[in-house]
Formats: structure tokens, C-alpha cells, sequence
């Protein structure tokens, strides 16, 4: 059947890309920090992006330290420039946490695979051939980093369902011929949904469909 789109949910998009944008947010203020620090620094974002800002920080205070007073001890050094990490090492264990974590989406009908897996008890125990497949991506995945600058690489297609059969497409336009039935009789909307089934979960006032995609692409 042709390629027919079911829903696009932008606002899970929205929220996913707040999640990727928020570690470059976090590399400019590191670079604050690094400034109040104390830190005379020309870093660009592709110099943080591997996460070892209390590292950086260290190298340029041991090198400042041994060209003033080289046989002070580091810690006192930090002390008598009234200078601490703390700050540094919250971000950087922040960032870090954002390398690490693993980003796992189906190539197709991402959150209607992911609804399943989450509520469909068992569901790891047994084999689903029908599934598409299941990848791990990483934060480099999405997102790209170039000096001072960086670009975002995030599929919209990881958002979207799409109908996968002709049963499918065929049942909607049923449940639809029955709605547009009782709006002409003048039914409530609660009325409607009864009669609509489970295939929608709610009708407006202006008799506008609200789906319910998990049961319309259990349809096989």
C-alpha cells in the first residue's frame, strides 16, 4: 500500500530536541565558568565536547602555578586564589551523564513499538518479526559539533506512524462514515465514541476525531 501518514507528534519531537540541544547549552556554560575560574581561555565547543573541563582547568592552573610559585602544593595554590572546582566538576558530571545515556528508536512506528514494549507485559520474551528494527544511538548520533558551532541530525521520520496495512485505511474510514452518521443525527459525542468503538479515543465538540493509533495499527 502507498505510504500513508497517521500522525506526526511534533510536540515528542520538541521535547527531544530540548534534550540534545541542552549539552551544547551545557558546553557555553562551561565556558563561563571556566572564565570566572579565572581561566584566560579561547575554547570553542569541539575543545569541551569530550567532557574533561575540571581536567582543562587543572592543566592551566599547574602551568600558572609552577611559571609564579613552583613549589607550592596545587591545592593550596587553588586556596590562595581563592578559586574552586566545584562548579566545574557539577557540570562536567552533568555532560557526562549525557554522553552515557543510550537513545533506542525503531526505524519505523517508533512510538507505537515503544508503547508495547512499555505496556504489553512479556513483551521482551516474545519474538515479534513483524517489528521493525530496534537501534541504539548515542548523543553523537545527533548531534554534530564543528568549533564553535554546532547542528542538530535528528530524524522527524522517528516521530511519525504510519498505517501498514489496507485494513487499516479501510477501518478509519468506516469509524469516520459512522461519525459523520451521527453528527447528522445529532448524537453527543459520547454517544458517538460508543458507537465509534475503540478505534477513537475522543470527539470533540466540532465532532473532530482524536485516534487512537495504537489500536488502528493492531489492525493486521
Amino acid at each position: 500500500m502507498k505510504k500513508q501518514l497517521l500522525q506526526y507528534d511534533e510536540a515528542y519531537e520538541d521535547r527531544f530536541i530540548k534534550r540534545i540541544q541542552a549539552a551544547p547549552e551545557l558546553l557555553e556554560a562551561v565556558k563561563s565558568e571556566l572564565t570566572a575560574q579565572k581561566v584566560d581561555h579561547k575554547l570553542k565547543l569541539s575543545d569541551l565536547k569530550d567532557g574533561n573541563f575540571v581536567t582543562i582547568f587543572e592543566d592551566y592552573q599547574k602551568k600558572k602555578m609552577q611559571q609564579r610559585i613552583p613549589e607550592a602544593d596545587f591545592e593550596q595554590w587553588l586556596i590562595l586564589c581563592n578559586i574552586d572546582t566545584d562548579k566545574l566538576t557539577e557540570l562536567e558530571t552533568r555532560y557526562k551523564k549525557l554522553l552515557d545515556i543510550k537513545h533506542y528508536f525503531y526505524s519505523q512506528n517508533h512510538s507505537y513499538w515503544e508503547s508495547k514494549e512499555t505496556y504489553n507485559k512479556g513483551f521482551d520474551k516474545i519474538s515479534h518479526p513483524e517489528a521493525p528494527k530496534k537501534k541504539e544511538y548515542n548523543l553523537d548520533d545527533f548531534l554534530k559539533i564543528s568549533k564553535d558551532s554546532y547542528k542538530l541530525n535528528i530524524d522527524s521520520e522517528l516521530f511519525k506512524l504510519y498505517l501498514t496495512n489496507e485494513k487499516q485505511a479501510e477501518a478509519m474510514e468506516v469509524v469516520t462514515d459512522q461519525v459523520k452518521l451521527c453528527k447528522r443525527k445529532n448524537d453527543k459525542p459520547a454517544d458517538t465514541i460508543r458507537v465509534a468503538g475503540e478505534l477513537v479515543k475522543d470527539i470533540d465538540a466540532d465532532y473532530n476525531i482524536t485516534w487512537n493509533y495504537n489500536a488502528i495499527l493492531n489492525i493486521k
